[in-house]
């Protein structure tokens, strides 16, 4: 992980860019839960058979202390990352450690939600730790605390009240809704 390039780098060529961003997005996946088991992640995987990317979920487990393993359940890519601990990827610190409830997502809101999240940790640690339902397609589950829903939905907030963009406002107030819909539970 210390040896890719920040992603910054304009120089950078998109293919190595796309594997840094994928290799950063696996260390957050992982690292947004306790260590133990592999778990279906809701990073798309980025190998490609030809011209066509795969797509798949990717599995990320976190076995021990200092090592990310993850692997495609589609193409059978796989690979182990080491060096992020200490890192702005690494979301360890914000490991959900009361009873969690669940939330429910699409992909169109989770990359809102981690575009809105970079500077924000302890929130992209939420995002970071969706997966796919099989069961329900387009659904993607986050497992969060009440304390952490309550800080989802005050961003969510104020990203709503700082767009006029009419598709961003609806995608913000199904959001909203949604979250309302979770703590509700609780």
């Amino acid at each position: 992980m210390r040896d890719l390039a920040p992603h910054e780098e304009a120089a950078q060529p998109l293919a190595a860019r796309r594997r840094s961003d994928f290799t950063r997005s696996l260390v957050e996946a992982a690292t947004s839960r306790r260590a133990g088991s592999a778990w279906l992640s809701a990073v798309r995987c980025i190998a490609s058979a030809g011209r066509k990317r795969c797509g798949a979920w990717t599995r990320v487990a976190r076995p021990e202390a200092g090592r990310v393993e993850w692997s495609c359940p589609s193409c059978g890519e796989q690979g182990v990352i080491t060096g992020f601990e200490g890192s702005e990827h690494d979301l360890s610190a914000h490991i959900a450690t009361k009873k969690t409830l669940m939330w429910g997502v699409d992909e169109e809101s989770r990359d809102v939600l981690l575009a809105a999240t970079k500077a924000l940790p302890s929130l992209r640690a939420i995002v970071a730790r969706t997966s796919p339902v099989a069961e329900v397609p387009g659904f993607l589950r986050i497992d969060a605390t009440v304390g952490e829903l309550d800080a989802m939905y005050t961003l969510v907030e104020q990203l709503r009240d700082g767009t006029r963009n009419r598709w961003r406002i609806e995608l913000l107030e199904e959001l909203r809704g949604s979250l309302c819909d979770a703590m509700d539970r609780f």
